[in-house]
């Protein structure tokens, strides 16, 4: 497998978690010290602050994700994602239909037994 359908598969993995609600799926593909940041948010370092963001969401609607790759660049054990994120948010407590978007910048880094772990989410979010 190229090392471009090694990330792609780790970002559908993330996504796959959100969609199905499997957070521990989603933990599995973030380094132990994952930096998060977020628009109008604090920075967040570590995976329980992965679980502590996403939970709420994931409790609150039922989610589709996608993302699109404008450009990937590796350097060495260490890949720069850039793209556009999309889904839909169905609202259970009122069945409105949220739809986020906007831009998205990742880094992974290899682990030390070769698996592409995120290093870094930063994210801004389109119009509304």
């Amino acid at each position: 497998m190229t090392e471009r359908k090694e990330i792609e598969a780790i970002i559908d993995r993330w996504n796959n978690g959100l969609d199905g609600g499997d957070i521990e799926q989603m933990v599995s593909t973030c380094h132990p010290d994952v930096m998060t940041v977020n628009e109008h948010q604090p920075v967040t370092v570590g995976a329980q602050a992965i679980r502590d963001k996403y939970n709420p969401r994931i409790a609150a609607a039922d989610i589709t994700s996608g993302f699109d790759i404008e450009k990937l660049e590796l350097y060495g054990d260490v890949a720069i994602v850039v793209g556009q994120f999309y889904g839909t948010m169905t609202m259970r407590d009122t069945g409105e239909v949220r739809s986020p978007k906007g831009r998205l910048a990742l880094v992974y880094k290899r682990d030390d037994a070769g698996a592409w772990k995120m290093i870094l989410d930063m994210d801004n979010n389109g119009p509304a």
